[in-house]
């Protein structure tokens, strides 16, 4: 009876580590799973019945039941509650038990029934995220956020095409277009994603000249870049500017983007070509 006791309470001690696998990485929920069989070997019964068990027990008391039409219904009402329209799934679902502490998550497109260009990404849990999370405030600001990017890209020659869309992670507040601008990009976490394309089969100091005069253009912008910049269907330059924090184009030069240019090229891998038969 003792040693049953102190391989109870060996197991118990596995326990968080076999329920957060998954942040605690495989290798060491395999050893936990591993050790706390080879002890129940000995009381009989296995472990990993218990963990499935655990993963597909049903959370009690959330918002939703487990299955796709009662979490949709759900999560369209949280999204007709909190912007006041009408929504629909457009894309994609998705919804994945977590098991019985943390429940079912549901992740789907939607975009309003009157505005299906407008997609956004929304999720809601049965636990932690009962309330809608979703990035559909963007296009309060898009236009506003967007056009001095724009307006910047246009100014330069050496500029030959260019993406712009506004981002922003998921948030369950309800952002409105009242809120402004300026308070929007300031607190929401959001920032604009720019993919600008240069002319192809230059060498890599002009690209790197190109780059230094962008960054050191960027400055007047009131919101924070994520800044790409491709070449020959290939990324050369990949970087967060935090313009509306600490963001100083005076640690570039051209030779530190060039070497960084180089860094990139050298990691890139050639797309294979299929070779041609030789004829008989």
């Amino acid at each position: 009876m003792k040693v049953k006791s102190v391989l109870c309470a060996f197991l118990l001690s596995l326990l968080p580590l076999l329920l957060a696998g998954c942040g605690k990485g495989e290798e060491l929920t395999e050893w936990a799973a591993g050790k706390a069989n080879d002890a129940l070997e000995t009381v009989g019964g296995g472990v990993q019945e218990v963990i499935d068990d655990l993963h597909d027990a049903e959370y009690q008391g959330g918002p939703f039941e487990n299955n796709l039409d009662s979490a949709r219904a759900y999560l369209l009402g949280q999204m007709l509650e909190k912007y006041g329209i009408e929504f629909t799934v457009v894309g994609d679902e998705d919804l994945e038990n977590y098991g019985l502490f943390a429940g079912v998550t549901y992740t789907c497109e939607v975009a309003p029934v009157d505005a299906p260009e407008q997609v956004t990404t929304a999720l809601v849990s049965q636990s932690m995220y009962q309330d809608v999370r979703d990035s559909y405030a963007v296009y309060f600001f898009k236009e506003e956020a967007e056009a001095p990017v724009l307006a910047l890209c246009e100014s330069k020659d050496y500029v030959i095409d260019q993406r712009i869309s506004l981002e922003m992670p998921g948030t369950e507040k309800a952002w409105t277009a009242e809120d402004g601008l300026e308070r929007f990009l300031l607190e929401s976490g959001a920032y604009v994603k720019l993919v600008l394309r240069f002319t192809d089969d230059l060498d890599t100091e002009t690209y790197a000249t190109y780059l230094y005069d962008f960054l050191n253009s960027v400055g007047p912008l009131k919101c924070n870049l994520l800044l790409q910049a491709k070449a020959n269907k290939i990324y050369i330059f990949h970087e967060e500017l935090d313009i509306l924090g600490d963001f100083d184009a005076g640690t570039y030069t051209v030779e530190n983007l060039k070497q960084e240019i180089e860094t990139f090229l050298s990691k890139m891998v050639p797309l294979s070509r299929p070779r041609k038969e030789k004829n008989a």
